[in-house]
């Protein structure tokens, strides 16, 4: 699976972990959310995506030698 995939379903397990949370245990949970939010606009206004960088050095996303 291609990096950009990952950062998409990270970011969206990440957004809908602290809605939920925030919901119904705390709602400083809801800065989760928002702290995903800020780093995708910053990834957006940017170009560089620190989610990205730090997925694409995963072991699973390194080609066989």
């Amino acid at each position: 699976m291609e990096v950009n995939r990952q950062v998409q379903i990270t970011a969206g397990a990440l957004v809908l972990s602290g809605i939920v949370l925030g919901a119904a245990v705390s709602p400083a949970f809801y800065l989760l959310s928002a702290f995903v939010g800020a780093g995708l606009m910053m990834a957006g206004i940017t170009g560089w995506c620190g989610m990205a960088r730090l997925l694409a050095v995963m072991p699973w996303n390194r080609r066989a030698a």
